[in-house]
């Protein structure tokens, strides 16, 4: 196996796209980064090779997220002001129709239920393949591709009323 440096420079910034998907905040996506490599240095004996190391390390990454939205008690918050209409510079009135989209969607995406909005976040948003989706979870790949189809439903179905 590589040596852990050479690992942790291919995988670092695939994870921490990973993890801010997951959790919205740089600073906390970094944390969790730290924690994620420091944990997976701790058990690197533990890979046992069945999945791939990317998909191991984002499993380690989704648990020190869980533990740490259960010491928080609370699970990822977007604030809408924190939304950034592109740089494109358009008009004022498609401006507002951009916003007013995003907050259709974020809206509609807080309101899944889990599994639905993090199977959506991790594909959509994080880019993470639905086989490994569905290592994650430990489940098919059809119940990943399945819940995120119900889930992209259900955002298109909030956004349209």
């Amino acid at each position: 196996m590589a040596s852990f440096q050479n690992i942790y420079e291919e995988y670092a910034q695939p994870v921490y796209r990973f993890l801010l998907s997951l959790t919205g905040n740089d600073d906390l996506a970094e944390e969790l980064l730290s924690e994620t490599f420091y944990q997976a240095f701790r058990h690197i004996d533990q890979f046992e090779g069945r999945c791939n190391l990317y998909t191991w390390l984002c499993q380690i990454g989704k648990n020190a997220w869980i533990k740490e939205c259960r010491r928080n008690k609370r699970y990822r918050e977007i604030h809408l002001d924190d939304l950034v209409i592109p740089d494109d510079q358009p008009g004022l009135e498609e401006a507002v129709i951009n916003r007013e989209m995003y907050r259709k969607v974020l809206k509609a995406l807080q309101s899944l239920k889990d599994p639905y909005r993090d199977v959506f976040i991790l594909h959509a948003i994080g880019e993470v393949k639905l086989k490994e989706i569905a290592f994650i979870y430990e489940k098919t790949e059809s119940w990943a591709r399945v819940t995120y189809f119900r889930a992209k439903q259900q955002i298109a179905q909030e956004v349209l009323k």
